[in-house]
């Protein structure tokens, strides 16, 4: 998996950009921790929220975000099956800075049991947003 632009605890973004994609590994040691099963995965909702750490607010706050399955482990064999991404937008990068982020899964099916997880559990996600040197408008 090449993170060119995210470790586990750094995430680097330019203002005013939408890429690249935020990736956050579902690795199976959490699956195996919070007892998160296949079965569990297939009906969720996925939120992601990113507060500034100078101040405290909510830059975005539970916006829908994605939960990627790679299902051919054979072409992907460095990819984790379990990957939750979230997409940024124009406005959401809009000023830079420092921030805390995090994904929460809601699980919905019944026989699984509701419930709800916010990842990662024990850190958050720091997202740097740096200053750009140029800016586009497409016409």
């Amino acid at each position: 998996m090449n993170y060119s632009t995210f470790n586990k605890r750094n995430f680097f973004i330019k203002k005013d950009s939408t890429l690249p994609i935020l990736k956050y590994p579902l690795l199976q040691q959490i699956r195996e921790k919070y007892d998160i099963t296949d079965d569990m995965l297939e009906n969720v909702a996925v939120t992601f929220s990113m507060i500034g750490t100078d101040n405290g607010l909510y830059r975005i706050a539970n916006v829908p975000a994605n939960l990627v399955v790679v299902e051919d482990d054979a072409s992907y064999p460095d990819e984790e099956k379990y990957t939750l991404t979230f997409k940024f937008k124009l406005n959401q990068t809009a000023k830079s800075g420092r921030y805390q982020a995090e994904f929460k899964i809601d699980f919905l099916s019944e026989e699984s049991g509701c419930g709800k997880i916010t990842l990662p559990v024990d850190d958050k996600i720091n997202v740097i947003i740096s200053d750009s040197i140029t800016k586009t408008t497409v016409i």
